[in-house]
């Protein structure tokens, strides 16, 4: 050990060991000035690197201090605020609190949250674009950076605009509260190329409509098709099939039964269009159970007699014409039976109605036993009764025979006592068959025929039946004669136009309604009834309306030559037939213009055939003649098959209640609910309402409480010739408007 210290020793007071150490040293020292040179160079690069990519990071970085200098910013928080360099931007913004911010005092609430936490994230604020002062939205994060003494030194983070994100949240708000306010459904049905239906978008009201809870998912559209009623599902499937395949809209009625078990009427309506991979509809899905319940009930009151659930008059006319339209098709014979309770008055006045009633209930159900299925009963007056058989007999022979062996089945069924209460009845009724062909083209007239055939019954003593003989009468020989005698009193002065006044709830006249009448030498005044079914029988409907049209535009002439008449419409009776004369449109404008008559005082009255007609030909003509400016009604509404899907998409501007209905309304429920029906449908629609054959002031007093807004009938007064009706208006403007005792007094 000695040994080893006295070694050192020397060879530190040597020359030679102050040589090597100084070379370990300056060796050492390079080795360490090389390192940190190259730490120098990686942290510089690393550097270098960092600014790069926060330069070009797609969200804006910032450094801010507290006090809202803005100190760096990278390319894209300079793109954001709508500058080209970062110097632009940080010469320009002197305030971040107050030039950025569109809300006063969110920097201050940013701020805050940073004292307190020490960092933000995600602070939504609505901001201004610094150089355009557009608006946009923006996410913003960021720390608070301190010193070693807890000074605070700046602030620095990152900022995202949200704004196309912003305004999709608030569309889809929008959207969500429009369609919760929107009856029904709003849809989105997608189909892709290999077939599979999806449901891409679907409103809330969509789960209202099909039962579905509120977490349930939507899942295969063909859920969907599987609610669908099997009467209707194979129509709707090929209505969304030809869509598809011909890109035209879908617009449908449907049964359907949502998945809690309710039974549904609804329509759906769509529009489809070609997307990547299949077709996409844009539409909706709208519950019309109620307008669908209404419009049954409409149809029920309209066409089927309360009582006794039987078709009324005008499902049996309806039923009428449709037999003979078979017979025509196959050249045979149909049959009609005509059935009058005998005595029923007297049972009525000495039972009470209530007795009444019951009894006509039980004659309607042993009559419908009495005949087959398919064949039609009818109730068309108080104790009257029909039967068309249905199917054609090959002859009038065999159906003769048919027609009998059903009265006396009639016959023996109503000679059963009924049992009424606490008492038995014993009843019987008189009968009227008529057979008839494609020659008996008018069921009115075959009506008739049969109830000549049961008085003739009635007058042998009640209780049995008459055949109608076509020999015993000669109705084609008078018809012709009439035909021939109207084709030479057509465009004479035998033809006139009577006015009927209109009048408003005030009492003040508005128009009047063009009647025509036939001045016939042997049979006095003709009303329309007994010579309009020639015209349209014999081809002779358009020369008949041309000149309807063209007295009634000279009437309106005349009276625009007065200021007293000036403003006064006329309505007119137009047949579908003649509205769908080709040259219908240009003959009207051409009576206009030559008579200088301003068309909105023209009001054409067309009846409830149109709705049956060819639609898309008749809206077409429809909206035509409204773009010339005159007036469309739908005259004798109630009496015929009117769709209200249909009224709503033609352009009337009023509906006229049928006057079997007003005529009815002081003892017929049934009538009354239907003009209530009507006059809410007419309000609904926004149409004017007007009631013809108003006869006594509490017809009116009813109308008017439900919100009828024109009035014509004979109790203001009967249609008139021209001279009487301009005398009516002198005599209406001297006089005071009666009160309502008076006018009963005058009606009595």
């Amino acid at each position: 050990m000695d040994f080893f210290f006295r070694t050192m020793v020397d060879l530190a007071t040597s020359q030679e060991w102050l040589v090597v150490g100084n070379v370990l040293l300056a060796a050492l020292l390079g080795i360490w000035i090389f390192r940190n040179r190259r730490l120098y160079r990686i942290t510089r690069d690393e550097q270098a690197n960092q600014r790069d990519l926060i330069e070009n990071l797609s969200e804006g970085i910032y450094r801010s201090s507290p006090e809202g200098r803005q100190l760096s910013a990278n390319k894209a928080l300079v793109k954001l605020n709508g500058y080209d360099t970062e110097a632009e931007l940080l010469a320009a913004a002197k305030n971040i609190g107050k030039e950025w911010y569109v809300e006063p005092g969110r920097r201050d609430q940013f701020r805050a949250i940073l004292a307190r936490d020490g960092f933000v994230q995600d602070f939504v604020s609505e901001i201004y674009r610094h150089k355009t002062r557009e608006r946009i939205w923006i996410t913003e994060s960021a720390r608070l950076v301190r010193d070693n003494n807890g000074k605070t030194l700046f602030y620095e983070g990152s900022v995202r605009e949200i704004t196309e994100t912003v305004n999709r949240l608030k569309a889809e708000e929008l959207l969500r509260k429009l369609s919760s306010q929107v009856p029904g459904a709003l849809v989105q049905l997608v189909r892709r190329t290999q077939g599979a239906y999806a449901l891409s978008y679907a409103s809330n009201g969509f789960r209202t409509i099909f039962g579905l809870q509120s977490d349930e998912a939507f899942g295969n559209p063909r859920r969907f098709l599987k609610l669908v009623d099997k009467a209707d599902r194979r129509a709707f499937a090929k209505a969304l099939q030809a869509s598809r395949d011909t890109l035209q809209p879908i617009d449908m009625e449907f049964r359907a039964t949502a998945c809690d078990g309710t039974s549904k009427w609804l329509r759906a309506g769509a529009k489809p269009e070609r997307v990547d991979g299949g077709v996409m509809w844009h539409g909706y899905v709208n519950d019309i159970s109620v307008r669908k319940r209404n419009e049954m009930e409409i149809q029920k009151l309209a066409f089927f007699d309360p009582l006794t659930g039987l078709p009324n008059r005008r499902m049996f006319m309806d039923r009428m014409a449709r037999s003979v339209e078979r017979c025509r098709d196959r050249a045979g014979c149909g049959a009609m039976l005509f059935i009058d309770l005998d005595n029923f008055k007297t049972l009525n006045d000495t039972r009470g109605h209530d007795v009444g009633d019951e009894y006509l209930v039980q004659v309607a159900k042993r009559l419908k036993a009495s005949v087959r299925a398919d064949d039609t009963v009818a109730r068309i007056g108080g104790d009257e009764f029909v039967v068309i058989l249905d199917g054609v007999g090959h002859d009038y022979a065999h159906m003769s025979r048919c027609a009998i062996m059903t009265a006396n089945k009639v016959l023996a069924a109503m000679r059963d006592d009924f049992e009424i209460g606490q008492f038995k009845h014993r009843s019987s009724a008189s009968l009227g068959v008529v057979v008839f062909d494609a020659q008996d083209c008018q069921p009115d007239e075959i009506l008739k025929h049969a109830d000549i055939a049961m008085y003739r019954a009635k007058a042998a003593g009640r209780n049995g039946m008459a055949l109608y003989d076509h020999l015993s009468m000669s109705p084609e020989s008078d018809r012709y004669r009439l035909l021939n005698e109207f084709k030479a009193a057509l465009g004479t002065e035998a033809l006139e136009l009577h006015l009927q006044p209109q009048f408003d709830d005030g009492g003040h006249v508005v128009g009047a309604e063009a009647l025509c009448r036939w001045q016939h030498p042997e049979y006095g005044t003709l009303l329309p009834e007994r010579f309009v079914p020639l015209t349209e029988q014999f081809g002779l409907i358009r020369e008949f309306g041309n000149f309807v049209l063209s007295r009634g535009i000279a009437q309106l002439a005349r009276w625009q030559q007065d200021d007293t008449t000036s403003r006064l419409r006329l309505a007119v009776n137009v047949n579908v037939q003649s509205l769908s004369c080709d040259d219908f449109l240009s003959n009207l404008a051409e009576m206009l213009a030559t008579h200088g008559v301003d068309p909105a005082l023209l009001t054409l009255e067309l009846t409830e055939s149109v709705m049956s007609a060819d639609r898309k030909y008749i809206g077409k003509r429809m909206h035509e003649l409204k773009a010339l400016g005159v007036r469309l009604s739908l005259d004798d509404f109630g009496s015929g098959y009117s769709s209200l899907a249909h009224l709503k998409r033609l352009p009337f501007d009023e509906l006229k209640i049928d006057g079997s209905f007003v005529a009815d309304i002081e003892s017929g429920e049934s009538d009354r609910a239907l003009v209530k029906s009507i006059l809410g449908t007419a309000r609904t629609l926004k149409l004017t309402a007007v009631a013809e054959h108003v006869e006594n002031a509490r017809q009116e007093a009813f109308l008017r409480a439900f919100g009828c807004d024109f009035f014509q009938g004979y109790f203001y007064s009967p249609a008139l010739p021209e001279a009487a009706f301009a005398a009516f208006l002198r005599q209406r403007r001297v006089a005071a408007p009666a009160t309502d005792a008076e006018r009963v007094r005058q009606s009595a």
